[in-house]
């Protein structure tokens, strides 16, 4: 593994370790590549799931600083994790054109018209299974977002597991990505904490589609970019005959 893609540090609110120690750590496992991609912002501050509003500042110069100690070493991207709600993309965009947040992950974790289902809970409509895709698949045909970080995060807590309705899901997103030549994310931290994504099951299902798959480690504690880790995430993939691109944004941002 070169390159990882969706990493977070304390400043999230629910990982550990500086920004520097997730470099020192992937500068040490010979990583070619690192994006730092918190949870991005809300105004309003409506959860507890991400950094609160008024810490941007703050984090964006801790950012720049780090970029700047580490960057002849390692090529290091600015970016954030996202879920897709229309009336926060004026955000993500000056995130992107003000700030340079060059990279967008849609990590859909919340569902519904008006937000308030969270993909985590376990009392979450099975109906959330089908907002999920639609959500998702809608905030793809924007152009706007990178690559689809755990699409088969509609699991989660989902009682019937792998089923015709999450597979009828599932099929809708992968074709959404094929057509929009949308990478698909084999994540790390769901795979070494035992979650239900990546799946396995849908990862073979996947594999009927043309699809790009990145492994990212989804770190929130920066041992997760050590290669006890890591190596068994790319095992996995390569049990499934999945060869994932080693290092995807050289050329593109």
């Amino acid at each position: 593994m070169i390159a990882n893609y969706h990493t977070h540090s304390r400043w999230c609110g629910h990982a550990v370790g500086e920004i520097e120690d997730y470099i020192r750590t992937a500068l040490s496992e010979g990583f070619e590549e690192l994006a730092v991609t918190e949870h991005v912002p809300h105004r309003g501050d409506p959860d507890n799931h991400r950094m609160p509003w008024a810490d941007f500042l703050p984090f964006n110069k801790a950012l720049n600083k780090a970029i700047e100690e580490y960057g002849d070493r390692i090529s290091l991207l600015k970016g954030f994790e996202c879920e897709y709600m229309p009336e926060r993309m004026d955000d993500y965009r000056m995130f992107r054109e003000e700030y340079g947040y060059g990279i967008m992950i849609l990590g859909h974790h919340i569902v519904g018209p008006d937000h308030s289902i969270f993909m985590f809970a376990r009392n979450k409509p099975d109906y959330a299974v089908r907002l999920y895709a639609d959500e998702v698949c809608e905030g793809l045909e924007t152009g706007f977002f990178d690559f689809l970080a755990h699409p088969e995060l509609l699991l989660m807590h989902y009682a019937p597991g792998f089923d015709k309705e999450s597979e009828r899901s599932l099929r809708q997103i992968y074709a959404c990505c094929e057509k929009l030549n949308i990478p698909i994310e084999i994540n790390g931290a769901g795979y070494v904490s035992g979650r239900p994504y990546p799946s396995a099951e849908a990862l073979e299902m996947s594999k009927e589609y043309d699809l790009t798959y990145i492994i990212n480690m989804d770190a929130h504690d920066p041992e997760l970019l050590t290669k006890p880790y890591y190596s068994q995430v790319e095992a996995f993939a390569s049990g499934l005959g999945i060869d994932p691109v080693p290092r995807y944004f050289a050329d593109r941002h």
